[in-house]
């Protein structure tokens, strides 16, 4: 048997049973030590009380032994300013004041600063149960004293550990890491990292649409920036293969193959201008053939209505000079027979003019005729028979204008 031990007392014995037994626990509080009386002291299971106690004080700590689950580790941590005798036994009460175990220990002298030396001491006594659950070790952290390998212990079990409280808007806490996908989601409990940073970031670029140009930033094609000079570009990519960086939208040598001021107008639509200066980003509607590939987005929506170029490479735009615009009947049954871009001719119909002089009337079923004057006379024949008190109009000379009303040159254009 060792020279050094603990044992149960007969008192924390029966304790133990009782609490195992009723499915309850007895409460350890205390720790105390003592002199022996000056004498080595030898444990018995009967003693109720140490033989002479010289301290006692809430214990420290107290855990399960790692490599014995039934054993009780217990501590305290005798302070520089405590001593002046020596450590020969210890005791260990429960709340009840009752000795629960008692123990011997080598002769330790504890000093104190008033003897010129004195250290923090540790005494530590293990307590073996047939049931841990059975007892609860009750320590007070507002008077008890920790050892540095203690505190290094628990810190590395917390650090270790995930009994943490969960991170909000307004406390610290633990944060759970977020998926790619729940990062680009959004989801507003859990934090991405780096990689969902980026993923989340390239997922929202039409967020990013109008934020000021970026030169380290890879655009797509469509998008737009809002340039140095006050103007919003939007990368065309015409001679880029659908990304662009580094390519600065306010120098005019970019534009507007590369980039184009965006005025929020669709590639295709066309405008009427009133300048001989065309607007960037558009282009004159002459009839011309383009590139399929440069101006694809155009070709994108026109496709060949307008012609099909050289059938492989171009195509052409329509051509609005010189001529006024109708809408396509399409269905209506106003101007039928007619495809979308289909061109038509001037015609002249029939109809019934009054005379300026307010002598007559002249009907003539072959044409569209002009006023009488200066291009009509008068003569005493008919080619028709002229009511009464009218005078009769021939001699048709000149050329009548009324097919053409008034109107405004102007170039029409598309986006580009």
């Amino acid at each position: 048997m060792p020279q050094f031990y603990t044992l149960l007392t007969d008192t924390g014995q029966a304790k133990i049973a009782n609490a195992v037994a009723l499915g309850t626990q007895i409460e350890i509080t205390q720790m105390a030590v003592g002199d022996g009386g000056g004498n080595p002291v030898t444990p018995d299971s009967s003693a109720t009380a140490l033989v002479n106690e010289v301290r006692r004080a809430p214990i420290n700590a107290v855990q399960t032994d790692d490599d014995n689950p039934t054993w009780i580790v217990i501590e305290q941590v005798l302070p520089p300013d405590v001593g002046g005798w020596t450590i020969r036994e210890v005791g260990v009460f429960d709340a009840a004041g009752d000795l629960i175990a008692i123990g011997n220990l080598p002769e330790t002298y504890k000093p104190v600063l008033a003897e010129g030396s004195s250290r923090t001491q540790t005494i530590r006594v293990v307590m073996e149960v047939s049931d841990t659950a059975a007892v609860t070790l009750k320590v007070d952290p507002s008077v008890v004293l920790a050892t540095r390998e203690y505190v290094d212990q628990q810190r590395l079990d917390h650090e270790q550990s995930r009994n943490h409280p969960a991170a909000t808007t307004t406390a610290l806490g633990f944060v759970e890491k977020a998926t790619i996908a729940e990062a680009k989601a959004g989801a507003d409990d859990k934090f991405p990292d780096a990689a969902g940073v980026k993923a989340a970031i390239a997922n929202s670029r039409a967020d990013d649409q109008f934020a000021n140009y970026d030169a380290s930033r890879t655009y797509t094609t469509g998008e737009i920036a809002r340039g140095s000079d006050g103007t919003f570009y939007e990368f065309y990519d015409r001679d880029q293969a659908g990304t662009v960086q580094g390519v600065d939208p306010t120098k005019s040598a970019n534009r507007p193959h590369i980039w184009m001021e965006w005025h929020g107008v669709r590639p295709g639509s066309v405008i009427e201008w009133r300048s001989t200066t065309l607007p960037e980003g558009y282009i004159e509607n002459d009839g011309a053939a383009i590139s399929r590939n440069h101006y694809r987005r155009i070709f994108s929506a026109f496709g060949t209505t307008h012609g099909s170029g050289n059938g492989t490479t171009t195509f052409n735009l329509p051509d609005d000079r010189g001529e006024f615009k109708r809408g396509w009947d399409h269905g209506r049954g106003v101007d039928t027979s007619r495809n979308l871009a289909a061109h038509q001719t001037d015609a002249l119909g029939s109809h019934r003019h009054t005379l300026p002089t307010g002598q007559g009337e002249l009907s003539e079923s072959s044409g569209i005729w002009g006023v009488a004057d200066p291009y009509w006379q008068q003569t005493t024949s008919f080619n028709t028979s002229p009511d009464v008190g009218e005078t009769a109009w021939t001699g048709y000379t000149g050329s009548p204008q009324e097919t053409r009303p008034r109107n405004n040159a102007v170039v029409y254009l598309t986006k580009i």
